[in-house]
């Protein structure tokens, strides 16, 4: 695929550039995805060939393990670039049943011969059931065979080189299969569910069944599936809870749940019988992750936080919660252990060592996630593997050498194993979706799959109506995860349409879709002037959360702060100053103010302060606490916007379970976002007592964030439609 890489091609009104990997549509930029762009040069340099399907995923993902709608997403997003329509194909037309052809005319000296190396890999084609292409197993990464020959004229030199390139090659293979995982190759991708609606779900140890919460009107239900049968029953009704973790007992006879709701103010866990019965909570359980039981079945490991002592604990305790024990503590802002909606330890199937995530600054200050090991009765730990990543979710053994987990780099969540022998990490999948909530039996991985689509909506609101009339205005694959307006009344958002998260702009009727930012990894959060349509933004690059600058264009971008854990900034409402979060997840959280002018740098609070927002005079700042002084539930807290002194605090609604709210333009209300089931619900809360609340639908889905017109009258919001389903990986 190198051959075209830097000639140049003009069709049409279009002009191809390999070498700077754009191009232009009469002169202006196209954004395209890396991949993408890789298709439409391999398609190119065959003009008038046909390219089969493996032949492009071959030119385009050589030696990756991918999946063939991998390809049909990407024609369409090309489609999509170069203009056609259905029945309009002036470049690219789809021959049935063989493949694809490019017979857009090349204009100038675009017909050079081009030679195209070519290279075979097997790969798997995923449909509703995933099925090899091949009876044989697949070597996704196939060891390299080394080939020697040699000639001699005297037989007794033959046998005796015969012999010695004999002693090589078992030689060889022993050496090779001592470094080889016994993990077996995973051909077969089969659905097990198809709602759409799943929440978490795990597997029973024999792998008979599949044990998963989902998304219903009024809360979540649990459920037990046959996997070979396909039949299921309900465990649980309906309840106002989320699963934010579940497991199996060694014996297949009980569901450990990790449960979490606005109804009581920390996480539980609850022993539920397989095959339904009385739930029991279990007592002293003060964690927000799946709970791994060890294999005799009277031991539990789980991870949790103390904030007073600024740490998270890697902990173990009998089943019934008795007899806790801190074997590892880890001390914030040095490293940390995942402590919600994860499965971040799991006990090994020898029961001496249990393996669990941990997260550590690295020496220039980034943070990245790595695997103990830990001695399960003396805390001793040791690294299972040098490999790091941006985050690890959950994991699992799927044997007693081979560890599985779903991590994730660049926002892409993917499932991979690692040799306890070696240490070796291999990916397991690597497509455009994203995979969450392993667990592994009789050498098959059950995982739960994701797709997103988002769209931003633009809503006009009427406070005397009590309504809100949306219309979309803006689709794609992907997550937007961030929206706001600028002064001058046009949307900002993010989006990963150019295969990384970006900033983009758009008109409020969807027209003139523009990349304002190029490589900037912006993540957690961004605001935009309201003086000068400026930006800043986090921007997360080699396990680092900085904030950034960037102009009304997206250009001449600097970094702020020098902080590497700096997220969710605001603007000031006069753009002097910005206020942010220092901190993330396991972390002390505090608010800090940067004065642009003066480059002055202060902390506005001591205690955990979370997601800010900043009242139309700039006068006050909201933020969520954990109320440890009274009850433990979470508040909003108001502060004073320029030294952070405390001014009053709001009591949340038990449906507000999600942490986004936004200050309306009249300086009256915060309002603030409640899902209830997989509704959207516009909360008011007035600041003062004696206004009452309000509450306005959103409509279905789920809201990623929200941003009110400067006079009030119009809300721009980001809304993704997620389905996940149960996915099956076996032989």
């Amino acid at each position: 695929m190198n051959n075209g890489a830097d000639k140049t091609f003009s069709f049409g009104e279009f002009e191809l550039d390999g070498a700077k990997r754009r191009l232009l549509k009469n002169g202006e930029a196209i954004a395209l995805n890396s991949k993408t762009l890789d298709l439409l040069l391999a398609l190119i340099e065959n003009h008038g060939e046909i390219l089969s399907k493996n032949e492009l995923l071959d030119k385009v993902w050589t030696g990756q393990f991918v999946e063939e709608n991998n390809l049909t997403v990407h024609i369409s997003a090309l489609r999509k670039a170069l203009g056609e329509s259905k029945g309009d194909n002036r470049f690219l037309v789809t021959i049935p049943g063989k493949g694809y052809k490019f017979i857009g005319e090349l204009n100038g000296n675009n017909h050079d011969e081009i030679v195209v190396e070519r290279h075979s890999v097997e790969r798997i084609i995923i449909e509703e059931e995933i099925i090899s292409d091949s009876p044989n197993a697949i070597e996704i990464y196939p060891p390299q065979k080394l080939i020697s020959q040699k000639k001699q004229s005297s037989p007794k030199f033959l046998y005796a080189i015969l012999g010695i390139i004999l002693l090589i090659i078992l030689g060889g293979i022993w050496v090779w299969k001592g470094k080889e995982t016994t993990l077996p190759k995973l051909t077969r991708f089969s659905k097990i569910t198809s709602s759409g609606k799943i929440t978490n779900a795990t597997m029973t140890h024999d792998g008979i069944y599949a044990v998963f919460s989902q998304n219903e009107k009024d809360g979540e239900s649990l459920w037990l599936k046959h996997i070979a049968t396909g039949s299921q029953n309900q465990i649980l009704k309906t309840q106002s809870v989320n699963y934010v973790g579940l497991t199996t007992s060694p014996d297949n006879n009980f569901i450990y749940a990790t449960v979490f709701s606005g109804e009581f103010p920390d996480p539980q866990v609850w022993k539920i019988p397989i095959l339904g019965g009385a739930t029991e909570q279990i007592p002293n359980m003060e964690t927000g992750v799946t709970v791994s039981i060890s294999p005799d079945g009277k031991r539990m490991a789980f991870t949790e936080s103390h904030t007073s002592a600024k740490s998270t604990m890697f902990t173990v305790a009998d089943t019934n919660g008795e007899n806790k024990k801190f074997l590892v503590v880890a001390k914030d802002g040095e490293r940390s252990f995942p402590i919600f909606k994860s499965s971040p330890v799991a006990w090994s199937p020898n029961g001496n060592e249990i393996a669990s995530v941990i997260e550590e600054k690295t020496a220039d200050g980034a943070t990245k996630a790595g695997v103990l090991l830990i001695n399960s009765d003396n805390g001793k730990e040791k690294y299972l593997t040098e490999n790091r990543w941006d985050y690890i979710h959950q994991i699992d053994w799927a044997d007693a050498d081979n560890l599985v987990l779903t991590a994730s780099t660049m926002n892409k969540e993917q499932i991979w194993s690692v040799s306890r022998r070696t240490g070796e990490a291999k990916p397991i999948t690597n497509d455009l979706n994203n995979y969450s909530w392993v667990s592994s039996s009789n050498n098959s991985i059950l995982t739960v799959k994701k797709n997103v689509v988002s769209k931003v909506n633009l809503a006009n609101f009427d406070e005397a109506a009590k309504s809100l009339q949306s219309n979309q205005i803006f689709e794609e694959s992907g997550n937007i995860s961030n929206v706001n307006w600028t002064a001058d009344g046009k949307i900002v958002f993010s989006s990963t349409a150019s295969g990384q998260p970006e900033i983009w702009r758009i008109n409020p009727d969807g027209s003139d879709k523009t990349q304002l930012t190029v490589n900037s990894g912006v993540s957690f959060g961004f605001s935009v002037s309201p003086t000068d349509n400026s930006v800043v933004f986090c921007s997360t690059q080699n396990g680092k959360h900085s904030i950034y600058f960037a102009d009304s264009e997206g250009k001449n971008i600097r970094q702020l702060v020098e902080g590497t854990e700096d997220v969710f900034p605001n603007f000031t409402p006069d753009g002097n100053s910005i206020i942010f979060q220092r901190g993330l997840n396991n972390k002390i959280l505090t608010l800090w103010r940067y004065d642009l002018k003066d480059k002055k740098l202060t902390q506005l609070t001591q205690s955990n302060a979370l997601f800010p927002t900043i009242s139309p005079d700039g006068n006050k700042i909201a933020h969520y606490f954990m109320d440890s002084e009274v009850d433990n539930l979470w508040r909003i807290k108001l502060i004073s916007g320029t030294n952070g002194n405390f001014l009053s605090k709001l009591n949340l609604p038990k449906e507000a379970t999600e942490r986004k709210m936004r200050w309306y333009p009249n300086g009256k209300f915060i309002s603030q976002i409640a899902n209830q089931g997989d509704n959207i619900k516009l909360l008011f809360l007035p600041i003062t007592e004696n206004t009452p609340a309000q509450s306005f639908d959103f409509g279905k889905g789920e809201l990623q964030w929200f941003e009110w017109s400067k006079d009030g009258k119009k809300i721009v919001y980001s809304q993704s439609i997620e389905t996940q389903d149960i996915i099956l990986l076996s032989q």
